[in-house]
């Protein structure tokens, strides 16, 4: 590696339209983090990233700046120390930043050997775990443009499936893409939609029993749902924790009523289950033809989109 920053500069012989990387890299060791940047900007020099032409770096200290950067923004990839001083948990570290980092893929960043931790951080997702000791400019490089790949691949995948494997309820692609056919059939025929979002809260801090515990929870949630709104009504997990619904031929009132029985039964299936305290919290209300049934559920991921929300409620999950 050299050893000073050399000045960015756009590489010769590469394609004008290719675009930039974006790499979001968390470190808070500033010696750490100057290691790294100067790796990247020599990769970038010797024209080892292939298809960008240049990398755009954001760097980080702390996991909250991560997450906040993750929802706010789009990256290629993330590159990942796990010991930062506002997460002391490491696989607690990488599942927050996991939960926020959409289609990007995770390349965690070790200090020490731990060939235990490195085998359970790539079964819960990471594409590569990489020890900060031994790195060099070319291994760096391969080890993103294959993580970008791998994860491409496995996006690709994950769309082309139709059911959720935890608790059978549509994809996001899938809901999304026979909702929108719900919608303009309801065009034609004068048919209102009304359309609804259901999300069971996130505990800040979660254990591996705890994280057990909530795909049960979650399994239940979207059994009572389909308990409470029969086909053709469209069920589908739309995040970690989250549920959309699109359903015709119910009032506004029926369809609260109806979410509000969903949210009990959960709330018993908890009690029965001895699962911790949770909220149940949903809205609903119809489809607004102006704005696509993706933006509308909002395409983060987050709460429902201010054009539709119309009512809120609220259900503790019995301790």
């Amino acid at each position: 590696m050299t050893d000073t920053k050399p000045a960015r500069r756009p590489l010769l012989g590469q394609v004008s339209t290719s675009k930039p990387l974006k790499i979001l890299l968390v470190e808070d060791d500033l010696e750490d983090e100057l290691i790294l940047s100067e790796a990247l900007v020599e990769i970038e020099e010797n024209r080892q990233w292939c298809n960008w032409r240049t990398a755009s770096i954001i760097h980080v200290e702390q996991l909250a700046d991560a997450l906040a950067c993750l929802r706010d923004d789009w990256f290629d990839v993330v590159l990942l120390n796990l010991t930062l001083p506002d997460s002391p948990v490491l696989l607690d570290t990488f599942l927050q930043v996991k939960a926020c980092v959409r289609a990007a893929p995770i390349v965690v960043l070790a200090d020490e050997p731990d060939e235990n931790l490195a085998h359970l951080l790539l079964r819960e997702g990471a594409q590569d775990v990489l020890l900060k000791s031994e790195l060099e400019c070319a291994s760096l490089a391969r080890s993103l443009r294959y993580a970008i790949e791998r994860q491409h691949r496995f996006t690709a995948i994950e769309s082309a499936q139709f059911e959720d494997d935890l608790t059978g309820a549509l994809t996001r692609p899938s809901f999304f893409c026979i909702g929108t056919h719900y919608a303009q059939l309801a065009q034609l025929t004068s048919v209102p939609l009304l359309l609804a979002a259901l999300e069971i809260s996130e505990p800040q801090n979660e254990t591996h029993q705890d994280r057990e515990a909530r795909d049960l929870l979650l399994l239940r949630t979207a059994e009572a749902l389909r308990a409470a709104f029969e086909p053709p009504a469209l069920i589908g997990r739309l995040g970690r924790s989250r549920f959309g619904l699109v359903t015709a031929g119910l009032t506004e009132t029926t369809l609260e009523a109806l979410l509000n029985r969903a949210a009990l039964a959960i709330e018993k299936g908890a009690q029965s289950d001895g699962l911790p305290s949770a909220t149940v919290r949903f809205s609903a209300g119809q489809i607004d033809s102006a704005h696509s049934l993706e933006d509308m559920f909002g395409k983060d991921g987050d709460e429902f989109a201010a054009t539709t929300h119309r009512r809120v409620k609220t259900v503790m999950l019995a301790d």
